[in-house]
């Protein structure tokens, strides 16, 4: 995420990082504003639609920095195993390191916002679709056919997920390490 020097990036990160442990729901702005250190004038300065503003925003930026993430384990990979193991194992690692209150930096937002906001719903799912092309883009880069690489990024993606999901509500790596083989699994049957 971009570096939260001044009050518009302080408020995009502490909001990106709220959102992602209690949802967009569960935040509400003066907790944006306390956590971002931020007066109040500056919210309405720089956001003046709001508290949707906002979202829209620090998850465009949250999916942006993981989009990067994903291209970066595929430029250091020599392998597309390497690539896909390389991302479960960061997302595995944010993770463990916020005590497992923060697993996916928009799932939260995706699954109580998509079919309410237009707003909110096409920035998570631009994210999502950004994701899926970078593993897609990846796995073509180590050899794998566009038709097969199209499908092994959306399972990817759809398997680390659902991993997430499960780590942070069982507050154990134990399924993450899972996905990691079904990861290796899917990746000898393509």
């Amino acid at each position: 995420m971009a570096k939260a020097t001044d009050s518009k990036g302080k408020t995009l990160a502490a909001a990106a990082k709220l959102f992602r442990q209690q949802g967009y729901h569960g935040t509400a702005l003066h907790d944006i504003l306390a956590a971002g250190g931020s007066p109040r004038g500056s919210l309405y300065f720089h956001f003046p639609g709001g508290k949707e503003e906002i979202g829209e925003t620090a998850l465009t930026l949250a999916g942006e920095a993981v989009r990067k993430a994903i291209a970066g384990a595929a430029e250091t990979s020599e392998d597309a195993e390497t690539f896909l193991i390389r991302i479960a194992r960061g997302m595995a690692a944010d993770l463990e390191t916020s005590d497992f209150k923060e697993g996916c930096p928009i799932a939260t937002t995706a699954l109580e916002t998509a079919a309410q906001s237009d707003v909110l719903g096409a920035a998570t799912r631009n994210a999502f679709q950004k994701w899926e092309a970078e593993i897609k883009k990846g796995l073509e880069r180590f050899g794998r056919p566009a038709d097969d690489a199209e499908v092994i990024a959306t399972a990817a993606l759809s398997q680390l997920e659902g991993a997430l999901l499960l780590a942070r509500t069982y507050r154990s790596l134990e399924p993450m390490h899972r996905a990691e083989k079904a990861i290796r699994l899917l990746l000898r049957e393509a």
